[in-house]
């Protein structure tokens, strides 16, 4: 079956004999079960694990990261005898909350707050990552550690001038690409990945939770150590819901239970209170709520002016001051909706006016062109959604220069593809599905033609049609509010874990409304039984509909709630006549 979106739809097919022996084990319901199954959890005891994450459980001692010992004694020293301490991050949520963890830690044991100094380096004007200018106005104020997070392990050029300088560099972090080396200069080199996570069990940690760790082996012999790194973990949970860590993990799905259940009670921090409330973001708190609501909000600060909004907001002692930030962060957030909206819908006329045979798409544009160096990422997230395929997108600037990020599907290695253009990038790195380079202007349309040649050794045709899989076939009668709460259960939901998929088919269409312009609403069922069903940025499908009197519907079921009212509804993914 083929959706309006021209997606391929397909169910997934499950073993029904060790599907009925699970449920005879386990005594759990045979959707929850199937659910399962299609996640690769198929025994007892990895239904026991997904089903009840525990925060004590199922965390993983911090000394199984190599040099914690190290990073630990050397930070206590520099505490004991008052040296400056600088702690350098990415400008995402992911380095942000991490940058917050940290110096909340390194406070909590002693250090002074004048010789506790947190930095973000400007997306505009420095770029990402640990640089030499950074390293040297260190040494210039008199810093003698440096500790990143979310950065700093591809800095072997900064960690030999560190310690020229004298400076001890420990480095938290989580994008070591395979085969590559830490940075031999470097104190300390806290890694899940490469030679310094072997042992560590969970190479799906994010840069907060390596944090998380780091601040757990500081805090050993504090009265209330408990306490407060269970505090930690709605940071942590935070950063690691907006980097898309893997939540099919035992240890990042525990890190997110206890994180959104702590975000739901009262919070001591004004800024956290704050952002919860501009955010309209309530108990029960969801990995929605963070990826959808408060996520962009922190974001919106480093993609659009500077992130230190964000650690002002964590820092705030009053709530006016608190919700004054709060207000901003919002107001940024909208901006870059706005920008990156108008990119998107550029982008995608290019493409429906030109087409294109290309396996990786790359597009690129000046500032004058509405290409944003802050949106650039999101929009290659949305293109992909859309077209299917790899995408790279960047910003030219005045001096040439072309900032960019890329995003990629399932099976297409980003890093390793730029790691074979390699001599045409000033600099790149990232994950397997999302990465950043630089690279000068004139060289993107060679950077263009080899990412495809690339690309031909691992994508062919049938790989650029989306394919959508179903968890399983349910009835329109089958949408009730037990079945809903029962699939909360699965939760939290991400990489790994995506949220439940069904396919209901040939329903009978009663009507479609469009929505602010871009959405559509469809009502489906009969006097019986029925549902609106919510299909977002899909108004172009709306003449198709309007001529359908059944559809098939591939669905998340939801509980929805607007304005005091509470109603069932259907969250489309596709649609088929």
């Amino acid at each position: 079956m083929t959706g309006l979106s021209g997606a391929h739809w397909q169910l997934y097919a499950c073993d029904e004999a060790h599907l009925q022996q699970l449920h005879r084990a386990t005594g759990e319901s045979l959707m929850i079960l199937r659910c399962l199954m299609h996640r690769g959890v198929s025994s007892d005891a990895q239904i026991k694990d997904f089903l009840q994450p525990d925060f004590s459980r199922h965390q993983h001692a911090p000394q199984l990261l190599r040099d914690m010992a190290q990073a630990v004694a050397r930070l206590q020293q520099a505490i004991s005898e008052r040296e400056r301490i600088l702690i350098v991050t990415d400008f995402d949520v992911d380095g942000t909350t991490s940058s917050v963890i940290l110096s909340n830690t390194l406070k909590l044991i002693g250090g002074e707050p004048s010789r506790v100094s947190c930095y973000v380096p400007d997306r505009f004007t420095e770029g990402y990552g640990l640089s030499t200018a950074i390293v040297e106005k260190a040494a210039a104020e008199g810093y003698t550690v440096i500790l990143t997070a979310d950065i700093g392990i591809k800095s072997h050029a900064e960690a030999r001038l560190a310690h020229k300088y004298g400076i001890d560099l420990i480095i938290c972090d989580h994008h070591l690409p395979d085969g590559e080396d830490v940075p031999a200069d470097a104190f300390a080199v806290l890694c899940p990945k490469g030679s310094s996570g072997i042992g560590y069990p969970n190479k799906d940690l994010a840069a907060c939770g390596v944090a998380l760790k780091l601040a757990d082996a500081l805090l050993e012999s504090h009265p209330k150590r408990d306490l407060i790194i269970a505090s930690l973990a709605k940071l942590t949970a935070i950063g690691s819901i907006a980097d898309m860590v893997d939540v099919s993990n035992a240890e990042n799905r525990a890190i997110i239970t206890h994180g959104l259940m702590t975000l739901g009670q009262p919070s001591n921090n004004p800024g956290l209170r704050a952002l919860l409330d501009i955010a309209q973001v309530k108990h029960p708190v969801t990995t929605y709520d963070v990826g959808f609501k408060l996520g962009p909000r922190i974001n919106a600060a480093g993609r659009i002016a500077h992130a230190n909004t964000v650690l002002s907001l964590f820092a705030a002692k009053t709530d006016a001051e608190a919700i004054a930030i709060a207000h901003d962060l919002d107001k940024l957030n909208h901006e870059r909706q706005q920008i990156q909206q108008t990119l998107v819908n550029k982008i995608l006329a290019e493409v429906k006016e030109n087409g294109t045979n290309d396996r990786v798409l790359l597009f690129s544009g000046t500032e004058l062109d509405g290409y944003h160096r802050g949106v650039v990422g999101i929009v290659c997230s949305k293109l992909v959604e859309q077209t299917g395929r790899p995408t790279f997108a960047c910003a030219i600037n005045d001096e040439g220069m072309a900032h960019g990020s890329a995003r990629s599907i399932k099976g297409f290695h980003i890093v390793e593809a730029m790691q074979a253009s390699a001599d045409l990038l000033e600099k790149f790195g990232g994950h397997p599905m999302a990465a950043g380079f630089t690279i000068r202007a004139e060289r993107l349309e060679e950077f263009r033609y080899r990412l495809n040649r690339y690309a031909t050794d691992f994508i062919g045709e049938n790989d650029l049609v989306r394919t959508f899989t179903a968890d399983a076939e349910i009835k329109l009668d089958d949408v009730t509010l037990p079945f809903i709460q029962s699939l909360t259960r699965l939760e939290p939901h991400g990489i790994g874990n995506p949220s439940p998929l069904f396919l209901i088919r040939n329903v009978p269409l009663r009507s479609v409304q469009v929505m602010k312009e871009k959405h559509l609403k469809l009502y489906v069922g009969n006097l019986k039984k029925n549902l609106e069903a919510v299909w977002w940025q899909a108004v172009q499908y709306q003449p198709l509909l309007a001529q359908a009197s059944d559809v098939s519907l591939l669905c998340r079921p939801e509980i929805n709630e607007w304005k005091g009212r509470t109603n069932l509804q259907l969250k489309v993914v596709d649609v088929s006549v």
